[in-house]
């Protein structure tokens, strides 16, 4: 097939800056999501390497010719900052800075100090070939559908694009030195070229999928969660109970619900401002957290209530832990604007056992148990069966 190497690399710049423009557009809606800028710079940085390097003569000075290998090196670079970040790593800006210099340096002290072509390209291609590598490691992570899929995607892109990059440094290496130019056509196999440059298209496809589905994750987390505690919020509570119950309906096994308020909260926001009450649900929630398990099912319910679903746990292992919980919670002090917050509180609980394997019901059980320890004078643990 006779297809020209400098043609396929001008269309490879093409490519790169058609995802430089899709990537800035998106980070400058999508601010939240990082690592977007990091790719829409390096994708900019290879477009101009690329293109420049196609364009370049003996004649131009030597500060421009090594110019371009470092801008293009950048842009590498940059690739594997923003994916870093995206993952919510720290970036580390010597990275780009790294492979644009190294790749500056080989260019210039193996083609104009020792015009050595066959060096200067190998060792480019194998510098290229290790930081597409690296993307391509630095995407195998454990994560959800979609995200999977377009982690998945990016990785194998990153990867072969690595892979071709190898095979040109191995096959300059093994050839004739009177054979080797830097666009000769026998340099790697035209029809591997155009893959890449394909390849390079699904990376740039691949990463806005990544920012498009982090996105939408985003939207089902904000609708699923409450904003002010990070909690399931009552609808996705709901939801989560019923299959819970399914599942115990199946299995036979025990459910228990407890239903937890805070004590004189209404005092807390008079008193200290609603900022302050804020910070109290906050530190409860964190602290029901920290006590519950995986496995059951914790939720900010309304208000300053809080209810949670217990698998496999009946009334008297459900007033254990909600016991530890209120006992912790009565000893704890919240710093707020040069004060000790403290307050209690009470809950109530029900089990399946007594009330049977309905959502509703279970609530509405624990609830009135609540009241009873409301009644009881607060910071107080009750039990629906017992009535005490």
């Amino acid at each position: 097939m006779n297809l020209d190497v400098r043609t396929i690399m001008l269309m490879w710049s093409g490519i790169n800056l058609l995802g430089a423009g899709m990537m800035a557009l998106i980070s400058f809606h999508a601010d939240n999501v990082r690592g977007a800028r990091q790719w829409a710079l390096g994708h900019c940085c290879m477009s101009i390497g690329i293109f420049t390097s196609t364009q370049m003569s003996p004649e131009w000075p030597s500060l421009i010719i090594a110019s371009v290998p470092f801008i293009a090196g950048c842009g590498f670079g940059l690739l594997f900052n923003g994916i870093e970040a995206f993952k919510g790593k720290r970036c580390h800006y010597w990275v780009p800075a790294w492979v644009g210099g190294q790749m500056m340096l080989q260019s210039l002290w193996l083609g104009i100090v020792h015009d050595n072509v066959r060096m200067v390209v190998t060792a480019n291609s194998l510098l290229v070939s290790a930081i597409f590598a690296a993307c391509a490691l630095s995407l195998i992570v454990k994560a959800t559908q979609p995200l999977k899929t377009a982690y998945n995607l990016a990785a194998a892109s990153f990867s072969f694009i690595a892979l071709v990059s190898f095979l040109r440094a191995l096959n300059i290496l093994l050839k004739p030195a009177e054979e080797i130019s830097l666009f000769a056509q026998g340099n790697v196999n035209p029809v591997l070229i155009v893959l890449g440059g394909l390849s390079q298209l699904s990376i740039s496809l691949a990463l806005v999928l990544l920012i498009t589905f982090r996105l939408v994750s985003d939207l089902r987390e904000q609708a699923s969660h409450d904003s002010l505690t990070g909690l399931l919020n009552r609808r996705s509570f709901e939801d989560e109970s019923k299959r819970l119950l399914a599942r115990a309906t199946r299995t036979g096994e025990t459910l228990s619900v407890i239903m937890i308020d805070v004590d004189y909260f209404k005092r807390i926001n008079d008193v200290h401002g609603h900022q302050a009450g804020d910070e109290v649900l906050r530190r409860l929630a964190a602290l029901l957290q920290s006590m519950v398990r995986s496995e059951d099912c914790l939720a900010r319910y309304g208000g300053e209530e809080f209810c949670v679903l217990l698998t496999g746990t009946g009334e008297q292992g459900a007033a254990q832990l909600a016991e530890r919980v209120r006992s912790l919670y009565a000893e704890l002090q919240i710093s707020w604007k040069n004060e000790a917050l403290q307050s209690t509180l009470s809950a109530g609980i029900a089990d399946s056992l007594g009330i049977g394997m309905d959502l509703a019901a279970l609530v509405e059980a624990a609830d009135q148990a609540l009241y009873r320890a409301k009644n009881a004078g607060r910071n107080y643990i009750a039990l629906y069966s017992t009535g005490s």
